[in-house]
């Protein structure tokens, strides 16, 4: 009797052969044993064999049997076990989707139940995906998530098409987690749309992150244009949880357009509904926004109010550690800037103190400490590509150069900002890191 593996058809041009062939090349290649050396041990044809690993023939009756032993696995050709997967993958992304994460604890811990089997059975990729997403949410395993990554790239055919959407939309939040890997996010973003359903809950789900990579790859019109289209998905699944983030995600796009008066406006909007407890976790990114549009508007003391706001929200992001002195240097209160720069640089990440000193060398009139100190640190943002602050610090280089009356600085300093504004700009094409 032939494998039971004729009796199904996932997609058309996915087949249980794929899966189960898929199977067993991989454990083989996990155990260095060659292809060769099994075709002998099972009494089989190099070249068939070599076509069941890859899905282009019917397995004959017995031989899973064999290769079973020969590998001292068990594949369980209960299509049931795939069916059980999927069902899985999709729940845990849909609640993913709309931020439930009590929900999400409670379905891996069914899953757990039954992981063992699902993954011993056609169910094996689909499995590899949810524990992909375990890795890259829940233990935060970057290696583990690599050679799930090596194992799927090269087994794609065993996916389906919306099983391939969602392994592109975890990957692409993957790479999102640091702005230096932004141009892979987008990449798979753009990939994950590309397959999916128009409208569905994986389209929504990249719509909504590609608003923040567009937003740090200095492509804020772009970003904007997401909003739009991205809002709309949302309310089509009722999301209104990601709603309120999306109004935040907006706001900072206005204030990267230059919109300071629309963002702020926006802003103070989202904040007089935080008296919601569905609200109240934003509330402190709300004060963080407020302040850094203050910041780079020049309003200095609305920027140190609102800055004072948001540590008592409990913001502990570190940028926020410049926000203060910065403003009162600007309100040329020295003593207090350079007081705020000492408290500070204490207990900082090494990242921002360059920043730091270089108001203090501003303050004290130390014209080459000053260059040197903001010189690393906008070196820093290019490495990192962490656009979004770039015309922040060319401005302050730019007064710098101005109150010195340096002028070839200053159009070195101009011929930056229009490399930015051309998105030009990196580290090895900068006029000031020369």
């Amino acid at each position: 009797m032939p494998f039971k593996i004729k009796e199904f058809q996932i997609e058309e041009e996915i087949s249980l052969e794929n899966i189960a062939g898929a199977y067993y090349r991989i454990h083989r290649i996990n155990q260095n044993i060659s292809l060769s050396f099994l075709a002998n041990k099972i009494h089989m044809n190099k070249g068939f064999l070599s076509e069941l690993e890859n899905g282009k023939r019917h397995f004959p009756a017995g031989v899973t049997k064999q290769l079973n032993e020969a590998l001292n696995i068990c594949f369980d050709d209960n299509k049931k076990l795939y069916d059980q997967a999927r069902n899985y993958l999709i729940k845990i992304f849909d609640n993913f989707f709309l931020e439930r994460d009590q929900m999400i604890n409670t379905i891996y811990e069914n899953f757990n139940e039954v992981e063992e089997e699902i993954k011993t059975s056609y169910g094996f990729f689909v499995y590899l995906i949810i524990k992909l997403f375990y890795c890259l949410r829940l233990k935060r395993n970057d290696e583990k998530v690599f050679r799930i990554k090596e194992i799927l790239d090269t087994n794609l055919r065993c996916l389906q098409k919306d099983e391939q959407a969602i392994y592109y939309s975890l990957l692409g939040i993957f790479y999102k987690r640091k702005t230096v890997t932004n141009e892979y996010a987008l990449n798979c973003f753009l990939k994950s749309n590309s397959i999916c359903i128009s409208g569905s809950v994986t389209n929504a789900m990249n719509s909504f992150q590609l608003i923040s990579v567009y937003s740090e790859l200095n492509q804020p019109i772009i970003a904007y244009r997401a909003c739009i289209e991205c809002r709309n998905l949302l309310q089509i699944h009722h999301n209104y949880n990601r709603l309120v983030a999306l109004d935040l995600f907006e706001s900072a796009v206005l204030i990267n357009l230059r919109l300071f008066n629309e963002a702020k406006e926006k802003l103070l909007k989202i904040l007089s509904s935080t008296d919601d407890k569905f609200l109240n976790k934003y509330t402190d990114r709300i004060y963080h926004s407020l302040a850094w549009n203050a910041l780079l508007s020049e309003n200095y003391e609305e920027c140190i109010h609102y800055t004072k706001e948001a540590k008592i929200k409990n913001d502990l992001s570190p940028d926020l550690c410049y926000f203060i002195p910065f403003s009162l240097f600007k309100l040329n209160r020295f003593s207090e800037a350079l007081n705020e720069c000492n408290k500070e640089k204490k207990g900082n990440t090494d990242f921002y103190i360059p920043f730091l000193e270089s108001i203090k060398a501003r303050i004290k009139g130390e014209k080459e400490e000053f260059e040197n100190n903001i010189l690393i640190y906008y070196k820093q943002l290019l490495l990192n590509r962490i656009y979004e602050d770039i015309p922040f610090v060319q401005r302050y280089i730019l007064d710098f150069y101005e109150e010195t009356n340096e002028t070839d600085l200053k159009i070195k300093t101009y011929k930056e900002m229009f490399l930015y504004y051309e998105n030009k700009l990196n580290e090895k094409t900068s006029f000031l890191l020369i």
